[in-house]
């Protein structure tokens, strides 16, 4: 979804909804700006695949997932 955005230096994801989501391959991957996510409203109970959601965010430096519930994951 924002794979090779490397300008984005933060997003606000708080009112996205993704109850039905269940892939999320790479979705901030490369984001080499990218220094602080709060995805702790994203519901992810139906994700089952996470690969590389973070790979290369190189600055990233505050990630908040508190909430988040992977009971289906069967990638990470």
């Amino acid at each position: 979804m924002f794979y090779e955005c490397e300008s984005l230096t933060s997003l606000n994801l708080s009112h996205f909804n993704t109850e039905k989501v269940i892939n999320m391959d790479c979705m901030f991957d490369r984001c080499i700006s990218l220094k602080s996510l709060d995805l702790s409203n994203l519901d992810v109970t139906n994700v089952i695949s996470m690969v590389s959601m973070f790979w290369g965010c190189k600055s990233l430096t505050s990630l908040n997932l508190t909430k988040f519930r992977t009971k289906k994951l069967i990638i990470c």
